[in-house]
């Protein structure tokens, strides 16, 4: 009898616990039911490995639909086109971009949807067509798989750089320079009293250059003392300039009028000068002939007057000694008898 009874008990018990796991699965449709879903398309250029159907989509990392269908692009074979499901609260947008992410790098792959703001219009399907495309952009993992072929052969050129680096001539030289230091090394410690002496000397110089700059400092002072005395002078000497430049230009205000009438007198004195020389050379034009005859002729005869001229003017010249020397003899001759005395 309590056999019986017990198994009695545990159908019971099973058969509630089905009947009420039924009616959670009842509303659980029947909840899910009652979500509406747009169903929307977008299409990818690179691969879409780790993607599958019932794959997540989230907007901005909420989980809002999934993945329903994955295929190639029936009028493009280099896209794959993906279409997914989000419940119609979900605020997809005219500017909202959708992307493959991934859950990690080995993680499972998911639709992110991002953007979208609040001036922009809803996303609805175009004329003829029963679903809507949503932009799709690249995700930062596929940038990095995109990336990847130039990494790989970055770091392919980086060892081998390395290599040659470490070649056998490479480290015998770094063994050379190692064996170089130590000698240096071994130097300093030899002569580490000669560079205590040195070290002595250059703190001296240092206490130098520090009184130096005391005294340049007290110069400064001085100096930033007197400049106000010395911008007082300045000032000064800025006024009386100021000045002298008023009475100046005063002096030339009053004088102006004398100025323009020395100007106009210039100017009617230049124009005579300027009538004198248009009627010289037209004098020059017209007689041109004669004087051109005058040059090749008259000089000479010109020159030779002169001469017969400086001639008879030496004559005179003598003439004119001898009369003052001795009128007598110039006019009488010198060879008159005198009268003897008796």
């Amino acid at each position: 009898m309590e056999t019986r009874a017990s198994y009695t008990l545990v159908g019971t018990f099973v058969l509630i616990l089905m009947v009420a796991l039924a009616g959670f699965v009842i509303w659980l449709a029947k909840f899910s039911s009652d979500v509406k879903f747009d169903t929307y398309q977008m299409f990818v250029s690179g691969s879409v490995t780790g993607l599958s159907t019932d794959a997540t989509v989230r907007y901005r990392g909420i989980p809002v639909g999934s993945v329903t269908d994955i295929r190639i692009a029936p009028n493009d074979i280099d896209k794959i086109q993906i279409t997914f499901q989000v419940a119609s609260t979900t605020p997809v947008r005219t500017d909202t971009t959708a992307s493959v992410e991934m859950q990690g790098i080995t993680g499972v792959a998911y639709i992110q949807l991002t953007g979208g703001s609040n001036d922009a219009p809803a996303l609805t399907p175009p004329a003829g067509q029963k679903i809507a495309t949503i932009t799709s952009s690249e995700s930062a993992l596929q940038a990095v798989f995109a990336s990847a072929p130039d990494m790989v052969n970055s770091a392919i050129e980086l060892m081998n750089r390395g290599s040659a680096l470490l070649s056998e001539d490479n480290q015998q030289a770094v063994s050379n320079i190692l064996a170089d230091v130590s000698t240096i090394t071994g130097e300093v410690a030899a002569h580490k009293d000669a560079i205590g002496t040195v070290i002595q000397d250059a703190q001296a110089t240092l206490a130098s250059v520090q009184s130096t700059t005391a005294n340049l400092e007290k110069v400064t002072a001085d100096l930033s003392a007197n400049i106000g005395s010395l911008m007082d002078e300045a000032n000064k000497t800025l006024e009386t300039l100021r000045g002298t430049l008023e009475t100046a230009d005063a002096t030339l205000t009053d004088a102006q009028p004398d100025i323009q009438a020395t100007l106009d007198s210039l100017k009617q004195a230049a124009a005579s000068m300027q009538a004198a020389a248009n009627t010289a050379e037209q004098i020059l034009r017209d007689n041109q002939m004669p004087i051109n005859a005058f040059a090749q002729n008259g000089l000479f005869e010109l020159t030779e007057l002169i001469t017969d001229a400086q001639t008879l003017v030496s004559s005179l010249t003598q003439i004119a000694i001898q009369l003052e020397r001795d009128p007598a003899a110039f006019l009488f001759g010198g060879n008159q008898a005198g009268y003897s005395a008796q």
